[in-house]
């Protein structure tokens, strides 16, 4: 039995499903048994489960050989202590993965975030999960550190479209370590069932290539039929306000700029090569012809 939390955000979604694809015995965890019933319309097990509550993660993890682990939602726009609420699920991970006899692997979804000792914001949680589960005794743990999602360009396809121009604080010309979740999945699934090993405790995963803003932006654009699509950057304080007008707690909005602001000014960074190790497939040309239909 593989489980697999947090199975209805998009990670968690992408992991089953690549286990499923291949045939294995899956548990699927969520907060609403109704949005978990795509996967056990597939054969999955289906159970809902609390983030930050033990009683009910025990339950849900009993008679795992293998689990996938996350903090899930990985953003509470109106939170006023976000680090408390992953607090609670961390310490509720690792107090019932702790009472599983038979827990032989555990995947980790941390990001490239817990490679900065002083990561704030929405990723503070991601080098506590990390550490929390280095202490289960018995089992030593695969903590994945993806790069920048390419599921962050979604609001800005939107902004291009309607308007033709996208803005955000990252500089324009900013190489990223762009990833697609759909092949962070496959390697959390190959990881679970032991198609793969990992070399390393800590993967740091990445698309094929860097790829900046601006480049993203002009792809969108002739996507889109707008060639003219341009990227604009915006300061810290702008990124705040546009936050709160859009209904995030001051708490959430500061800690989602200064987030924002470690990216932009290079403090979180990758810190291992791209590898065949570390290197995903999937080019954002290939994400954005799949998102776009």
């Amino acid at each position: 039995m593989i489980v697999v939390s947090s199975a209805t955000s998009n990670t968690g979604s992408a992991v089953a499903e690549a286990l499923l694809a291949a045939g294995e015995k899956v548990r699927v965890l969520g907060r609403d048994r109704a949005r978990l019933q795509r996967f056990a319309d597939r054969g999955a097990e289906a159970v809902e489960a609390r983030n930050d509550d033990p009683g009910s993660l025990r339950d849900a993890f009993d008679g795992a050989e293998a689990a996938f682990v996350m903090i899930a939602p990985g953003l509470i726009p109106g939170s006023t202590d976000y680090p408390a609420y992953q607090r609670r699920v961390i310490s509720a991970h690792r107090e019932a993965l702790a009472a599983v006899p038979g827990l032989t692997r555990i995947v980790s979804l941390s990001g490239w975030a817990a490679n900065y000792d002083g990561a704030r914001g929405p990723v503070w949680g991601l080098r506590p999960l990390e550490e929390a589960l280095d202490t289960l005794p018995g089992v030593e743990p695969t903590h994945l550190r993806p790069g920048w999602f390419m599921e962050n360009t979604l609001p800005m396809i939107e902004e291009i479209r309607a308007t033709g121009v996208a803005r955000g604080l990252i500089p324009a010309d900013l190489p990223l370590p762009a990833i697609d979740t759909a092949d962070i999945g496959q390697v959390a699934a190959d990881l679970l069932t032991g198609r793969r090993a990992a070399g390393t405790r800590t993967v740091e995963l990445q698309g094929p290539r860097d790829i900046t803003l601006a480049e993203i932006t002009a792809a969108i654009g002739e996507a889109l039929g707008r060639p003219g699509a341009r990227y604009e950057q915006i300061d810290a304080a702008t990124l705040r306000d546009s936050l709160l007008a859009g209904g995030f707690s001051a708490h959430m909005a500061d800690g989602t700029t200064a987030m924002t602001s470690d990216v932009a000014e290079r403090r979180i960074a990758m810190t291992q090569p791209r590898t065949a190790e570390t290197a995903t497939p999937t080019t954002f040309e290939e994400f954005l012809a799949r998102v776009l239909g």
